[in-house]
């Protein structure tokens, strides 16, 4: 089955930025053990303004399909707390294999 890719816009309030990239960083260590990656990347002009990329092996196992445990529950809690995501940040993105 082919990798999956979400990529989630989020306005963080300049004051939170700390504790949300802190929470992002947690979260990446959780879901590294799983296979999965998360990228984080800070707009260059507008405070607060971030991107989120989550690769997965597959659909049943990415982020998007829910938290794993109590501790995934929590960060993606705080997560949403701290930032205002888009309406399609949980639009997954499957992975095109060239043939050959």
């Amino acid at each position: 089955m082919a990798r999956v890719l979400t990529a989630a816009r989020v306005q963080v309030a300049p004051a939170a930025e700390p504790e949300y990239i802190e929470a992002v960083q947690q979260l990446s260590w959780r879901l590294a053990r799983r296979g999965q990656h998360v990228w984080l990347f800070r707009h260059r002009t507008t405070a607060g303004l971030f991107l989120e990329f989550t690769e997965g092996q597959d659909e049943a196992t990415h982020r998007s399909a829910g938290p794993a445990d109590a501790e995934e529950r929590q960060l993606e809690e705080r997560l949403r707390a701290l930032g205002q995501y888009e309406d399609n940040a949980t639009i997954s993105w499957d992975e095109v294999r060239f043939g050959g």
